[in-house]
């Protein structure tokens, strides 16, 4: 090497010393802010090495991630407008986030889904809540044309590599209150090249190569809807990366307020733009002071658990995905964003997993949350959620594992027992990343008005001595009836307190109270995993249509906050510990009035819920201990064995009430039993093997009908039990009567063509030798049939009369495919060929 060589190296390495101290100093402040625990160091978090996180340990599913939106931030420098990035913005700021003064709060709060609507806001990139390109084919009426043409491609990620011809587009706002949205000037970026187009509420301000600057506008009623599609797009650098950030930015040391420019923070405070640092700063500031105040955040809504089918850990949502919105099993924000919330605010996450999740996957999530997760707070972890609620797949799961293990032959408690074994089997892997329990907080779910199926999961295995809680959801509200004869918002709020009003709070309290006895005599805590108001009439699909209206009104009543301080309090005096809310800053629309606030700007004197918390939260601490829960000593089992039912064959299973009025309401299935125990079959399939049947009676008949669920049709063997058929049970004083309704075709094709159909049939009895034809009808449903039989009293031989005894019982047959029958379900019996001392005990009531 020369002398000049030799210069010119030495000068090229006198000019890098700035640059590379610029780089130490960056590479040192690049953390997110120091929590502030006395001494403690800050913990690795989404930014902080993200790359190594997701690529290496975190993620073995083989697939190569997409760079952090930081690093995609750098890369997109090129095509966006060198003027929108001059400022006094200093990539080397931290953030300090205050100390957290929410540990000991009493109350929780319930963080929202990831869709569209949510007006809680929680990111300051509004794609984050968007509905994936790919869903938005499907579209209503009244957004026809959709924003999504069929013939779009995707990436691995998810985003439109070619459009064919067609257009992709997402909605990112639907209905939310304009006010919930800080005001001024939007900006979308995106990487590759292509031109977005803007739909509904918005006005296009300006739109430069990779940046495009837009505001929102309102309807009459305050709301606004936002879509944007991309209508061209070079295939070879797509259009991609779109990020809807919000305007403005934060001084680093105020993290929860937005501010609209650098002019706002003084002295020393760094102005933060969301235009450059919105990865860092990642949550919208207004949803981060609502949060703040909460004590435990349970991100079951958040995570997008709910009716999701995911059993390998490959199919979480991820980082790199263009959205994490959409519809429910595909919605949901990755398990980092929740972990990261918690470490922001310093809130005890409550953490969930889909039903289906196999143990790779919850042994990924907890080893996840233990190296991440900030020290000093406790993960509450909960298998699933509202295993027991027959509205979620998660109990029809529950069912079809119970009886798959052979747990039970009664569906019903099979899935009972299977939710307290798996939860065991969840508790013991937290447990042994944890290196043991005690810094945990292991929650198993009842239903606040079913004591007994919260007894019967506790007892079941000694399940109770691997749980530190039993949380339930006190609702207040219920009596539909009245508050549709209710005039007005004073209406409303009588039948909110009377005694004698169904979920009313006195009568939720008498309820509630039974469940903190049950957790007391079980050793454990008894906590809420939801609660509060649940006004809403699920048949009034439109806001605009009573009782909605006097909802809303009653929900922003000042007598509403008085109504939740009530709750509260006696929450505290039975005894129960942690309250989480639901919900985080939630629209009224006609599926309920949930949120504590209606969107996350309102003022909290226009928000009676949030304020009555906020001052429940200011006057109160925490009373619980969970060290002390943990080291009270269980009771043995034989203490509480008696929650495990025992059936007494002569006490009366059920009342069955006289049939008044109108004929055709006899046969309506108002207050059905289920059937649920399978006596031949291996497997359980709520679609094609279960049922439920009512009984009614008068003084010259006993009326019987029977819903059966059975996705195949066959009747095509001479013994109607071995088809598709429905056999009724009755007995009196030693006299057995079998009744088998044959499912009959509606068609030809035997195949339910979407038409209802009502068709005549018959069945034969035999009685003292003799047969007996008795008329019944069968109607063809798209899930199944329904029988219904009127049978004469003097065919029976039986004198009806109030408070008289029969048995009976009910079995369903169930053929699939011609031959044999593959299943038989019954009520009460559990022999496939029962006799009367199997059948269950009935009480005729004379109301």
């Amino acid at each position: 090497m020369n002398k000049r060589t030799l210069l010119f190296v030495f000068i090229i390495a006198l000019s890098l010393i700035p640059f590379t101290a610029l780089l130490l100093k960056t590479a040192s402040n690049n953390n997110f802010p120091n929590f502030l625990y006395a001494n403690e160091l800050p913990k690795k978090t989404i930014t902080d090495e993200i790359e190594k996180e997701l690529n290496q340990d975190f993620n073995k599913t083989g697939k190569t991630k997409i760079s952090s939106q930081e690093n995609q931030a750098s890369n997109k420098s090129k095509s966006v407008d060198a003027d929108a990035n001059k400022g006094a913005d200093k990539p080397s700021a931290e953030i300090n986030y205050p100390i957290a003064s929410n540990r000991k709060s009493p109350i929780g709060i319930n963080a929202n889904e990831i869709f569209e609507q949510d007006s809680s806001i929680p990111f300051l990139d509004l794609m984050r809540v968007a509905t994936p390109f790919h869903e938005n084919i499907r579209c209503r009426a009244k957004d026809k044309p959709c924003l999504t043409s069929a013939k779009v491609e995707y990436d691995k990620q998810g985003w439109p590599k070619k459009l064919n011809g067609g257009t992709a587009g997402v909605f990112f706002l639907r209905n939310v209150q304009l006010a919930a949205l800080p005001p001024g000037e939007f900006s979308v970026l995106y990487d590759g090249k292509g031109k977005l187009e803007y739909l509904h509420n918005i006005e296009v301000v300006s739109q430069k190569p990779g940046i495009d600057k837009i505001t929102f506008t309102k309807r009459a009623d305050g709301f606004m809807t936002a879509a944007l599609k991309i209508v061209k797009s070079n295939p070879n650098k797509p259009l991609r990366n779109i990020r809807i950030l919000m305007p403005g930015g934060i001084c680093h040391d105020n993290p929860y307020q937005q501010v609209a420019d650098k002019s706002v923070c003084k002295g020393d405070s760094t102005y933060l733009s969301f235009e450059k640092h919105y990865a860092k700063i990642l949550f919208n500031p207004d949803y981060l002071n609502f949060m703040k105040d909460f004590s435990v955040i349970r991100f079951m809504p958040m995570s997008g658990i709910t009716r999701n089918a995911h059993t390998t850990w490959d199919k979480r949502p991820t980082m790199d995905e263009p959205t994490w919105g959409g519809i429910y099993g595909s919605r949901g924000a990755p398990l980092e964003v929740q972990v990261e919330l918690a470490n922001r605010i310093k809130a005890d996450p409550w953490l969930n997993v889909p039903h289906g999740a196999d143990d790779d996957y919850i042994t990924q999530f907890a080893t996840y949350v233990h190296k991440h997760l900030d020290s000093e707070l406790k993960p509450h972890i909960e298998y699933t959620n509202e295993a027991w609620n027959s509205n979620f797949v998660h109990n029809e799961y529950m069912q079809k594992m119970g009886i798959a293990e052979k747990l039970d032959q009664d569906a019903l408690m099979a899935g009972y027992k299977y939710y307290a074994k798996r939860s065991i089997e969840f508790f013991k892997i937290w447990e042994d990343i944890y290196g043991g329990h005690e810094k945990l907080v292991r929650v198993i779910g009842g239903w606040d008005t079913r004591p007994d199926i919260s007894g019967i999961i506790l007892a079941y295995d000694n399940t109770y001595k691997h749980v530190d809680a039993i949380a339930i959801a006190p609702y207040i509200g219920g009596n539909i009836r009245g508050f549709r004869e209710s005039k007005n918002v004073d209406d409303i709020f009588h039948l909110l307190n009377d005694k004698k009003s169904y979920r009313s709070l006195p009568k939720i309290m008498h309820e509630l109270d039974k469940h903190a006895k049950l957790a007391k005599e079980f050793g454990i805590s008894l906590i809420a995993y939801e609660g509060g108001q649940g006004l809403v009439d699920w048949a009034a699909k439109d806001y605009t249509k009573h009782p909605n209206p006097l909802f809303f009104a009653a929900n922003r009543d000042k007598r509403m906050g008085k109504l939740y301080k009530t709750l509260y309090k006696n929450w505290r005096k039975m005894g129960a510990g942690l309250f989480v809310a639901f919900t985080a800053p939630r629209t009224c629309n006609a599926n309920g009035c949930w949120g504590l606030k209606e969107h996350i700007r309102q003022e909290v004197d226009d928000a009676p819920k949030h304020k009555a918390t906020l001052k429940y939260i200011s006057n109160n601490k925490s009373w619980w201990d969970w060290g002390k829960i943990k080291d009270a000593k269980k009771p043995p089992s034989s203490k509480v064995a008696h929650y495990l039912p025992k059936q007494d064959p002569n006490k009366p299973r059920i009342v069955i009430r006289p049939a008044k009025g109108d004929k055709k309401h006899f046969f309506r299935l108002e207050n059905p039993q289920a059937l649920n125990i399978l006596l031949e079959g291996e497997t359980w399939d709520k679609r094609d093997i279960s049922g439920k049947w009512q009984v009614k009676w008068d003084k010259k008949n006993i009326y019987l009908i029977a819903k059966v669920y059975d996705k195949e049709y066959s009747v095509d063997s001479d013994d109607p039990s071995q088809d598709d058929s429905v056999e009724f049970f009755i007995s009196n004083k030693g006299k057995e009567y079998h009744f088998i309704y044959k499912r009959l075709s509606a068609n030809k094709s035997n195949k339910f063509d979407g038409t209802e159909r009502t068709i005549e049939g018959e069945v034969i009895v035999k009685k003292g030798g003799k047969s007996i034809k008795l008329a019944y009808e069968m109607k063809s449903k798209f899930d199944g049939y329904e029988i219904s039989a009127t049978i004469p009293w003097k065919q029976l031989g039986i004198s009806p009369a109030v408070k008289k005894k029969l048995r009976m019982d009910v079995i369903v047959n169930d053929d699939d495919d011609g031959g044999d029958r593959e299943a038989r379900l019954g009520w009460n019996t559990r022999k496939s060929q029962p006799s009367s001392k199997d059948f269950g005990m009935i009480l005729m009531s004379g109301r």
